[in-house]
């Protein structure tokens, strides 16, 4: 047999085991799916919120650990991402840390991970612990629900940018206390809102290029976009979810976006669309979602260099004026350097 042949049987064979891993009927099931799964090839749990401290000042987070198999072997590595965005100073402030397999301690199925510099972990009684240490920046925060889980794709699975299907839902509305330290100085935190993120699947690196929108709404609503597209710029697919203050969940493939400017950052490396229009035709809805400060850009050594904002959002759905904040990532617009 060719290596083309093999190439294409080795292709096919991943993709029906992708597809397996997500389409396998069963439904999720919690605590235990808040844990690591170790049939997917890319896990990550993601964490952002808007804090305040016991002087009133607001800070945003990111805290975000990533799973993800060594190729070739049945083992799997670890990557922490810790970043502070300071809307007064306009200083963002990130770090990322390796954890590089063997990794020992983690369990299929329990809902606790700790690896080099970065920590969660579920109580029985659902608060949730998340901690990250490094010299650029540190957190040690309490989260606990102030909602349900919100699947998304209905039964908690979405095609990703490469068509293939991974599991995904969210926390968010979680209180939030503890502290963070950045630039030398420690905040005590009082108050907050943090929303969580956990996706699972067999992803491949076509599937990872989007724009991603988390609408914190005043009432207590919450608004997720997530928009894939390909390596020409071109969007291949869509999903949104939104739920209400009242609890109802509407869920949709069609929205329109629009960037107004474009923010070029000084090594000339990265050009982030930002000021965005947001329509949702099925909820009525309209929304401009503009970043708290510009420079919010994490470039790591280890995934590909991505714009992680603190911003505002204001619009409306239904006719009912609507406002709040917003964690709005995206990737696929910087470039190599060198």
């Amino acid at each position: 047999m060719s290596r083309a042949r093999l190439a294409v049987h080795a292709c096919i064979a991943f993709m029906l085991l992708a597809a397996a891993c997500c389409r396998d009927g069963r439904e999720l099931q919690f605590p235990s799916d808040h844990g690591p799964h170790f049939d997917s090839s890319h896990e990550w749990w993601y964490f952002t919120g808007l804090v305040l401290d016991d002087s009133g000042r607001s800070l945003g987070f990111e805290c975000t650990i990533f799973k993800n198999r060594v190729a070739g072997k049945n083992e799997f590595g670890y990557l922490g991402h810790v970043a502070v965005s300071d809307p007064e100073t306009q200083d963002y402030t990130y770090q990322e840390t390796l954890t590089r397999p063997p990794v020992h301690g983690i369990a299929e199925g329990i809902p606790a991970i700790s690896i080099t510099d970065f920590s969660f972990d579920f109580s029985d009684n659902r608060t949730i612990f998340i901690r990250a240490s490094s010299d650029n920046a540190s957190l040690d925060l309490e989260l606990a629900p102030r909602d349900s889980v919100l699947l998304h794709g209905r039964d908690g699975t979405i095609a990703m940018g490469d068509g293939l299907p991974s599991y995904y839902y969210s926390f968010t509305d979680l209180s939030t206390s503890g502290m963070i330290s950045f630039r030398g100085r420690e905040y005590a935190i009082v108050a907050g809102r943090t929303w969580m993120d956990h996706q699972w699947g067999n992803i491949t690196a076509f599937g990872v290029i989007w724009d991603w929108f988390s609408l914190r709404l005043d009432d207590g609503g919450a608004l997720m976009l997530f928009r894939f597209r390909n390596i020409f710029g071109r969007t291949v697919r869509s999903n949104w979810t939104y739920r209400s203050a009242s609890g109802d969940v509407t869920y949709g493939t069609v929205f329109h976006m629009q960037a107004h400017r474009t923010y070029e950052d000084a090594a000339g490396a990265c050009r982030v669309p930002l000021d965005w229009t947001i329509s949702i035709p099925d909820l009525h809805a309209e929304f401009t979602v503009l970043p708290l400060f510009d420079s919010q850009l994490f470039y790591s050594a280890m995934t590909p260099d991505y714009w992680e904002g603190l911003c505002r959002t204001a619009g409306s759905i239904n006719g009912a004026p609507a406002q709040g904040s917003a964690y709005v990532e995206l990737s696929g617009y910087c470039r190599l350097i060198g």
